[in-house]
């Protein structure tokens, strides 16, 4: 019988289901709380609580099974997004939706729902989700599926582990070769916020044939400089800046491939520099990082532009922040888009809390989501993902203020059938 493996007091690395359930009843003895990773944890250098139990999945991340005529694939909860589709393309098939980090696990995806920029055409990750293995806060193992359990099977879907450690996952693919479908972007910039929403409404409410679709906004506070000779301060105004992403199938010819390559390893070079850079000294080098993404290249491969964010975005967006997703129905998105932005420039205006408040955005048709949105008495419809993040200024953003920014969104949802993305990046 094996047991799993003990890397530090509080943390425990099991390698199948069985040391699962061992470890969550031991646990539950000890009256220990328990957090559940699929990878490695990212504490950002901070300790967890003593009287903490980590369960870290990152051993259990075997393909288990691949079954090319039903072109379905059974994995572990720990597998890696990235491993399982490179296993996938193989085969000439793919997962439809990913996450733009490379490190993303099925579990951890399946736990929150799981979106990605071509959530426009396939829905959510749990959308392809055929079953699931879990095993439940009292240390039982169970199953279920889209055809037995179904209300367990939506109760564990996208609660974050709260319902249940998900310990292995049956997913639909399809038919795809990601590395040589290459993409043409169709871009549009925009210096007001008015016109950067309605062109993204058009497109999330009228995609096309777009394969990815992703709209981002940015917008920074008056940077104050201290004057050298006269007392006081200058600002310098703010940057308000947007672009729409649509991406069609092409074919590419020798110098766009020549430029994919050269823009790609730039793009990598420079992620890796903002992640080596700690503290101000590497803010700039962020903000090109962040840049980078805004620019998306005009020629790349369907793999290239799933994972374009995976070395900009997590060290572009290093340091405190406050983020929110919200899927609002498409009927209310521009005004859910409207209040929720106005929500943040104003308590940035009033209290300077925030520097930069940036958005992305893009359409989700989900299975998923309009079974909630009915479940709940609201139409069922398709939405769009509306995420913010809004960088916070050290020691400006009391607990009263807070508690009255969350009072707010969740007054935006509620007025606007809305649903709270409890989980992004």
């Amino acid at each position: 019988m094996s047991t799993p493996h003990i890397v530090s007091p509080a943390e425990y690395l099991p390698r199948d289901t069985a040391d699962v359930v061992r470890t969550v009843r031991n646990s539950r003895d000890r009256s220990r709380p328990l957090t559940v990773h699929g990878g490695d944890p990212a504490t950002d250098g901070l300790t967890l609580p003593d009287q903490q139990t980590v369960v870290s999945l990152r051993r259990m991340n075997a393909i288990v099974d691949l079954n090319l005529g039903r072109r379905t694939v059974r994995v572990q909860a720990g597998a890696r997004l990235s491993d399982i589709d490179r296993r996938l393309g193989a085969h000439g098939l793919g997962l439809p939706v990913v996450g733009d980090h490379r490190d993303i696990t099925a579990g951890g995806f399946a736990s929150v729902g799981g979106v990605s920029t071509a959530s426009h055409r396939h829905g959510l990750f749990i959308d392809q989700i055929v079953d699931l293995e879990y095993v439940d806060t009292d240390g039982r193992i169970g199953t279920c599926g889209r055809t037995h359990h179904t209300e367990r099977f939506h109760r564990i879907l996208g609660a974050g582990g709260r319902a249940g450690i998900i310990t292995a996952l049956t997913l639909d693919t399809v038919q795809v070769d990601k590395e040589n479908t290459w993409l043409s972007t169709d871009s549009h910039r925009f210096l007001d916020f008015d016109s950067f929403v309605d062109y993204a409404y058009a497109e999330v409410t009228r995609p096309r044939d777009a394969v990815l679709q992703v709209g981002r906004w940015v917008d920074t506070a008056p940077l104050k400089v201290s004057r050298p000779v006269i007392a006081g301060q200058v600002q310098l105004g703010t940057v308000r800046f947007g672009q729409w992403s649509s991406l069609y199938p092409t074919a590419p010819t020798r110098s766009l491939r020549a430029r994919r390559e050269v823009g790609s390893r730039a793009r990598k070079s420079l992620g890796a520099i903002a992640s080596a850079t700690p503290g101000k000294a590497g803010m700039p080098v962020r903000n090109a990082a962040a840049g980078a993404v805004m620019f998306t290249p005009k020629i790349l491969t369907l793999r290239d532009a799933e994972y374009l964010a995976d070395t900009v975005i997590s060290s572009s967006e290093r340091g405190p922040a406050y983020r929110v997703g919200v899927f609002a129905p498409l009927s209310n998105y521009t005004s859910v888009f409207y209040r929720l932005h106005d929500l943040f420039n104003g308590h940035r205006e009033r209290t300077g809390c925030f520097t930069v408040i940036s958005a992305m955005t893009y359409g989700v048709r989900s299975p998923y989501l309009r079974a909630e949105s009915a479940a709940d008495n609201l139409p069922a419809t398709d939405h769009g993902l509306i995420t913010f993040t809004c960088r916070l200024r050290p020691h400006a953003l009391p607990s009263e203020q807070l508690r009255d920014i969350v009072t707010g969104i969740e007054e935006i949802c509620r007025s606007e059938n809305s649903i709270r993305y409890e989980s992004v990046y």
